[in-house]
């Protein structure tokens, strides 16, 4: 686990945030959240590994459809992306998304991309925050390997 990880673990705490106008004011059905984002060359979840690939971590652009979002305070999400589902939190907990919602709709995320090792009492907290049964969580008893994206903006497509 890294440093970061370990001290964001607890910090699923907070208000929810209120989503920031666009440059020119609030675009047509598109909410932003944390800092706004251009929102041109999002990259899909496979081209993102490629570049990860390459250099290993890295700052993109992408987009996706968000399929959950952390249904205590909004402090992560995961976003299907062509084949793959990344896990998505907020830099420095720094602003959240709606904590229902928001499933099914497109999104574009700026940040950082990289691989992330969750550790079994991460993946436990986020099963927990997510509603999981108890068995659920005691069923975790390995860490996971994921693609992980630490965003410091966010637009969800409104209807």
């Amino acid at each position: 686990m890294t440093l970061a990880a370990a001290l964001a673990l607890p910090s699923c705490a907070g208000g929810e945030s209120a989503p920031v106008s666009s440059p020119d004011g609030d675009a047509e059905g598109q909410m932003f959240y944390g800092s706004v984002i251009d929102l041109d060359g999002a990259l899909d979840a496979q081209t993102m590994r490629g570049v990860l690939a390459d250099e290993g971590r890295s700052n993109v652009r992408f987009e996706g459809e968000i399929s959950s979002t952390c249904p205590k305070k909004g402090c992560w999400m995961d976003v299907v992306s062509g084949e793959d589902t990344v896990f998505v939190r907020f830099l420095d907990y720094a602003f959240f998304v709606p904590t229902e919602g928001a499933e099914g709709k497109r999104t574009i995320i700026e940040g950082e991309a990289f691989y992330d090792t969750l550790t079994v009492d991460m993946r436990r907290h986020y099963a927990q925050d997510a509603g999981a049964s108890e068995e659920e969580i005691a069923a975790i008893i390995e860490p996971e390997l994921k693609l992980a994206f630490m965003a410091t903006g966010v637009m969800i497509e409104e209807e």
